[in-house]
């Protein structure tokens, strides 16, 4: 029986090395540079904050799973748009491609994916913007959404105060960045795996409301 467990368990550990592996070349093929693809998603909040909905806008760099996110009262093309200008200043590299899913406020069935306003604005940034049709088959995107803020912390944020909800957001982006050891990362942190590459050496934290005074509040954007 103790023989059976061992096996067992030995087995396990060969299966979780094996997918681990196979991970790592998924990213290190789809993003082998830092800023080569970067995944944004939205996810509404699951309460209401002075009478909206709050929405929080993540973007994960698929190389070094460094995490940017914003707060919105609502989830609007305008948002995008702020949201796209906000980590294009925070990445400390410049953003190749964006992949979203097929919803919106990214796309919409009614107009022309180019003509859409992200679309539109990250190309006229020199950055392409890619939809992926079904999330549920994207291994890496839905690997991804459960780093984010809101993946993280599924059905237990609850926060009626909005300088509260700020804190929390930028307190977790602080340690997802520097003290967040990932297994897809081979067990170092995302600002570990960007100190990797040529001319990032010199960073040693990654914080991107580090210049911001105070708690910025929550934007609303109009559609």
């Amino acid at each position: 029986m103790i023989q059976e467990t061992s096996n067992l368990w030995t087995e396990l550990h060969r299966v979780g090395v094996r997918y681990m592996n196979s991970l790592a070349m998924m990213i290190e093929t789809a993003a082998p540079k830092p800023g080569q693809l970067v995944f944004v998603d939205t996810k509404e909040l699951s309460f209401r904050l002075n009478e909206f909905n709050p929405v929080v806008f993540s973007a994960i760099d698929v190389s070094t799973h460094l995490q940017v996110a914003r707060l919105y009262l609502t989830s609007t093309a305008g948002s995008s748009v702020d949201f796209l200008d906000f980590i294009s200043q925070k990445f400390p590299f410049p953003i190749l491609e964006i992949r979203t899913s097929g919803k919106s406020p990214f796309t919409t069935s009614t107009t022309l994916q180019a003509n859409h306003l992200f679309t539109a604005t990250a190309a006229r940034q020199g950055i392409l913007h890619s939809i992926s049709p079904d999330p549920q088959d994207d291994d890496l995107l839905s690997i991804f959404t459960k780093l984010t803020f809101s993946g993280f912390f599924e059905g237990s944020i609850d926060y009626s105060a909005e300088q509260r909800l700020m804190r929390e957001l930028i307190n977790f982006l602080f340690f997802h960045n520097n003290h967040r050891s990932l297994p897809s990362l081979g067990g170092i942190t995302p600002i570990q795996k960007l100190k990797l590459f040529e001319g990032y050496g010199h960073l040693h934290v990654f914080d991107p409301y580090a210049s911001e005074f105070g708690l910025e509040p929550m934007r609303r954007h109009p559609s």
